[in-house]
């Protein structure tokens, strides 16, 4: 596998904005003549060929699909290959998904099906966590190396350092980082280069990557919580734009915003037959500043459902209102994560984190990974005893009861 040309990666400075233009999702048959796919892989990638629409991905210049893949699950290869052939060609996965096996998994699916020049590949690197300075290119190329081997390929479209917090902006302004990356770039290992961030400093970390002026993209929370409503978030708001004037691509993650967190809250919006996932996805969608919506879907009923999302992207007055109102409902009950009102009451308890963590157990099924995460947090950040969780409730605009969800966090993921 060769690293496309300069030519193919497209022109910069278009505008964000959604291309009525579809893409094509490629041809089974030519697939299966060239004997790179089963004919029973065949027939079924061309029953389910589709398209989704596609955008100019900020500073980049390449236009990729608005759906995205994320692969932080325990991927099949059939899953994989029907998201592509569905026309999804925008693919999220990481070192850490599944202790590698996803990087391998993608890697056997695009090499068995000779579509890796199809797709927009990015994957990331926490390696950065342990420190950077004049080792940054031996840590960052050593990692991506081997993620390649996994990926079969020699190069990914994006490189990312994996979930910056508040504590890191520093790496942002870091030269020696700076160099590496585009050291990775020299070398066509890399086209670009970029960050994910679901911290409670999320709106300085998008400063800092806008200043910085070498970041390509980002990769962040957002979702119909951030959008509207008295208690949105201006200066996420803020940073977007400036994000946005800066031209970087902007990738929507977490999309779902706890839409799926609450069936008893929904009981009665689900009788009016609304959609909620759809409707949160097309919220992202909505939004011009953001090109991307990467999205965890782990059946064909998520995939059929996001991609035909995709051609009409527009919601309807009822949806919006009906949206609202199960925002409005469940503000109380969902971490926002705004941990930097909450945490520093709590006296050394990452609230936010301990929060996602729970709804990594509880919500999507991810109970090993959930235990592992909160165990691997410092001792502090577990001394619940020691915490003062009243003042951290006292603390949170949106009247969550934090120590008991805390609390009910240590019991499930501290065993």
């Amino acid at each position: 596998m060769t690293c496309p040309s300069q030519a193919h990666r497209g022109n910069s400075g278009d505008r964000r904005t959604f291309l009525k233009t579809a893409v094509a999702a490629g041809s089974a048959g030519a697939l299966a003549a060239a004997g790179s796919v089963t004919p029973a892989f065949a027939q079924a990638a061309q029953a389910e060929q589709s398209t989704v629409p596609t955008a100019t991905l900020g500073k980049t210049g390449r236009k990729v699909s608005i759906l995205g893949m994320g692969t932080s699950w325990k991927l099949s290869p059939s899953f994989v290959q029907a998201a592509l052939f569905s026309g999804v060609r925008y693919i999220d996965t990481s070192e850490s998904y599944e202790n590698t096996v996803s990087e391998k998994v993608l890697g056997d699916v695009l090499d068995r099906t000779k579509m890796r020049k199809d797709v927009y590949l990015v994957t990331k690197n926490a390696a950065y966590r342990k420190g950077m300075g004049a080792s940054a290119l031996q840590t960052l190329e050593s990692r991506l190396d081997a993620s390649l081997e996994r990926l079969k390929t020699d190069y990914v479209d994006s490189y990312y350092l994996h979930g910056v917090a508040g504590d890191q902006i520093a790496i942002l302004r870091d030269p020696d980082v700076k160099k590496a990356f585009e050291e990775l770039k020299r070398k066509g290992k890399i086209l670009f280069c970029g960050l994910s961030c679901h911290d409670a400093r999320l709106p300085e970390i998008l400063d800092a990557a806008a200043e910085a002026g070498w970041m390509d993209q980002v990769m962040f929370k957002y979702n119909f919580r951030d959008v509207g409503g008295k208690d949105r978030h201006d200066d996420l708001q803020r940073a977007i734009d400036k994000a946005a004037k800066a031209n970087l691509g902007l990738v929507a993650m977490k999309t779902q915003g706890g839409s799926v967190n609450f069936p008893d809250k929904m009981a009665k919006l689900q009788e009016k037959g609304f959609k909620k996932e759809v409707a949160a996805i097309k919220t992202v969608w909505m939004d011009d500043r953001i090109q991307v919506a990467v999205s965890e879907m782990t059946n064909r009923s998520d995939l059929r459902e996001n991609v035909a999302a995709t051609r009409d992207q527009k919601l309807s007055a009822r949806d919006v209102q009906l949206l609202e109102e199960y925002r409005q409902t469940t503000a109380h009950l969902y971490c926002h994560g705004c941990g930097h009102l909450c945490e520093t009451a709590a006296k050394g308890v990452p609230v936010a984190t301990v929060l996602r963590y729970l709804r990594y157990y509880e919500v999507y099924g991810k109970r090993q990974e959930a235990r592992a995460l909160y165990q691997a947090l410092p001792p502090v950040a577990r001394n619940l005893a020691d915490a003062d969780l009243t003042a951290a409730a006292l603390a949170c605009p949106h009247g969550l009861p934090v120590a008991d969800l805390v609390q009910r966090a240590d019991r499930r993921l501290g065993v």
